[in-house]
């Protein structure tokens, strides 16, 4: 499962719930008609989405009111994975990247990847063995190869970066 927002609080008084974002395409994994997963397996369907001020305002099937919109407050909303969409052969979903283990040119692991930063001009990863963590910025100067399935990625290290 993908957790894609949380509900932090109720939105008037017609049952409509304040979600915090953690997705992109958030149009998409909110379309009218989407089942929502929290945590205990139960599932939402989503009757109207809006995103204002950047968070979302989502109204549910059966959830009518404010009481039933406080009992959803502080749950996090999953998708499965199965229902995100394909990529293209070089591109890859942050869950993908988490926790691959990263090796050199002469296949020494460096560490695991413990965070992805966005800094604007391309992706960052910050690797971390031990005490010690360091920044790979993720493009092609510096990654070599990634191997979702196996869970490695293969960096040029270039002098100075760890």
């Amino acid at each position: 499962m993908i957790k894609v927002g949380k509900i932090i609080n109720t939105h008037a008084l017609k049952g409509e719930c304040k979600i915090y974002l953690v997705t992109d395409e958030a149009f998409e994994r909110f379309e009218k008609g989407k089942k929502l997963y929290l945590k205990d397996g139960s599932s939402l369907t989503v009757k109207q989405f809006r995103i204002q001020k950047g968070f979302g305002y989502c109204f549910f099937e059966g959830i009518d009111s404010i009481e039933k919109a406080e009992k959803l407050k502080n749950e996090d909303l999953w998708i499965h994975k199965k229902d995100l969409p394909e990529l293209d052969e070089d591109t890859f979903y942050y869950h993908e990247l988490m926790n691959c283990m990263v090796f050199n040119q002469k296949n020494e692991e460096l560490g695991t990847v413990v965070d992805i930063l966005e800094t604007g001009a391309n992706l960052v990863l910050r690797v971390k063995k031990e005490n010690h963590s360091f920044l790979v910025p993720f493009v092609s100067a510096f990654i070599e190869n990634v191997d979702i399935e196996n869970k490695k990625i293969q960096i040029i290290e270039m002098e100075g970066l760890r």
